[in-house]
C-alpha cells in the first residue's frame, strides 16, 4: 500500500502517513534529519516535520486517531493553534532510581514537541479526517505485531524452561527453593533482534554486541536463545551516539 503524504515542501514543515516501516536508509527526505529523525521518518505511523526548529515527531496510529477524535470534540485549537508532540510514559520513583511504590505510576511526557499554528492544525486535522480509516486500520495492526511479538517471546521462555527441566528433572526444581534459573520478566513493547538493531545503527551485528558487552547498549538477555532490544532502549542509545558523534 502507498505512503500518504502532504505539504511536502521539506524546506518548511509537512506531514506524511507511512503505512510500512522500513528500516532502510531513507531515499528521499530532508537533508537535515539526523539518524534518529531519520529512524523516526519511516515508522509506521503518522510522522510531522518543522524544519525551522529542526524537529520530526512519531505518532503511532492509535494515538493519531484519538488525537483526531480530540480535535473534533475540542474547537480552542481554531484560535489558540496545538501543541503536539510524541507521547512518552515516564515512570515515576523514589529518588534512589526504584519506584515509589508497589503501584505502577507515572506521568505521560510529550517530545519531539512542535506548536502547531491555527492554520496548521487544520491542514493536520484534515490530514488525519482523511485518512481515518487506515489509521484505525493501522492502530489494530499494530496492536497484533505487538502481540506476536511477546508471544513469541514467552514462547522462547517457555521452550528455554523445558529444555531445564528435562535436562534437570522437574523434581529437582520443585525440591529447589532457590532455583538456579529464575523467571525472565519482559515489559510489554517492541523488541528488536541484534539484526534488526545492526540495520537501523548502519552497523554489523557484530558490532551491536560489543556495544552491548560494554554496557553502552541495553538488551535482555534470554539464556541459550539470544538478546533482543526494547526500542526505547535503542533510540536511546542512538540518541546519545548521534549527541556525541
Amino acid at each position: 500500500m502507498m505512503n500518504c503524504s502532504t505539504v511536502l515542501v521539506q524546506n518548511t514543515w509537512g506531514m506524511h502517513l507511512n503505512f510500512e516501516e522500513n528500516f532502510n536508509p531513507p531515499s528521499s527526505c530532508p537533508s537535515w534529519l539526523t539518524q534518529i529523525q531519520q529512524t523516526s521518518w519511516q515508522r509506521r505511523g503518522i510522522v510531522v516535520w518543522d524544519a525551522e526548529l529542526r524537529v520530526v515527531t512519531h505518532l503511532h496510529a492509535g494515538y493519531a486517531f484519538q488525537l483526531l477524535e480530540y480535535l473534533q470534540a475540542n474547537g480552542d485549537w481554531k484560535s489558540n493553534g496545538f501543541l503536539m508532540g510524541s507521547p512518552t510514559y515516564q515512570l515515576l520513583t523514589d529518588g534512589s532510581g526504584t519506584l515509589s511504590n508497589e503501584t505502577v505510576d507515572g506521568n505521560l511526557n510529550l517530545e519531539n514537541k512542535i506548536q502547531l499554528g491555527t492554520d496548521q492544525v487544520q491542514e493536520f486535522f484534515e490530514f488525519l479526517s482523511t485518512h481515518k480509516k487506515l489509521l484505525e486500520y493501522i492502530s489494530i495492526l499494530d496492536r497484533e505485531v505487538a502481540e506476536d511479538a511477546l508471544r513469541t517471546v514467552f514462547q522462547l521462555i517457555a521452550a528455554y524452561g523445558g529444555k531445564i527441566r528435562a535436562r534437570k528433572g522437574i523434581s529437582e526444581l520443585i525440591v529447589n527453593t532457590q532455583p538456579k534459573v529464575l523467571p525472565i520478566t519482559i515489559s510489554r513493547g517492541n523488541y528488536f533482534t541484534v539484526y534488526q538493531a545492526a540495520q537501523i545503527c548502519d552497523a554489523t551485528s557484530k558490532q551491536i554486541r560489543a556495544w552491548i558487552r560494554k554496557g553502552k547498549l541495553e538488551a535482555l538477555d534470554l539464556p541459550g536463545l539470544g538478546m533482543i532490544i526494547e526500542a526505547g532502549k535503542l533510540n536511546d542509545f542512538l540518541y546519545q551516539r548521534e549527541l556525541y558523534s
